[in-house]
């Protein structure tokens, strides 16, 4: 099993779209709550994020993140609003879409 330590050096800063906005370097994300369910947008200017910049944005920036799960989703293609090239999204699962026993090897 793979095993990262979260807590990067995240830098709170206002973004002109609102919201609660992080650097880490040349990473930037942002947190937000839809619907009572936790989303992040991380995006890098020159590529995308690596796994472990994403798995260490939403450890460290989403409350309770180790209690719930989240997952990176592709939208419809008709759906697809990023604005942002290098943008990925991670969205909070509702327990009732969670299929109990899958495992991903």
């Amino acid at each position: 099993m793979i095993k990262l330590n979260p807590k990067a050096k995240w830098r709170k800063f206002n973004h002109p779209m609102g919201g609660d906005w992080y650097h880490w370097g040349d990473v930037s994300c942002c947190v937000t709550k839809e619907e009572g369910y936790w989303h992040i947008s991380i995006s890098h200017p020159n590529r995308h994020p690596s796994w472990d910049e994403i798995y260490t944005a939403w450890y460290d920036l989403v409350p309770d993140a180790a209690m719930i799960q989240g997952a990176l989703i592709l939208p419809r293609k008709s759906e697809d609003v990023n604005i942002h090239r290098n943008c990925f999204h991670v969205h909070q699962l509702r327990d009732t879409k969670i299929v109990a026993g899958v495992r991903i090897a």
